[in-house]
């Protein structure tokens, strides 16, 4: 689940302002506001992440991969030197 409120506030806005156009102004406000609340709820409960965090993410393998790949020269040249 998502831990990051903003990200999910964005989102629903996003939905919001994308559905307002299929939505009448006459619309009451707290018919708007039901549905806000019931697709708050249902990305609540999905598994996604912002990318912020994907990104976030990426750099942090990127930096891992490096540093294996720099472990990996360093074993390969001390093999070399024992003779394995």
């Amino acid at each position: 689940m998502n831990d990051n409120p903003n990200a999910a506030a964005d989102i629903i806005q996003r939905i919001m302002q994308t559905a307002k156009a299929a939505v009448p102004d006459s619309l009451s406000n707290d018919v708007r506001d039901n549905i806000k609340a019931a697709i708050q709820d249902v990305i609540g409960d999905l598994d996604v992440v912002t990318r912020e965090e994907l990104d976030t993410q990426k750099a942090v393998l990127e930096k891992t991969r490096a540093k294996v790949d720099e472990m990996e020269s360093i074993i390969a040249e001390l093999e070399k030197k024992l003779d394995l």
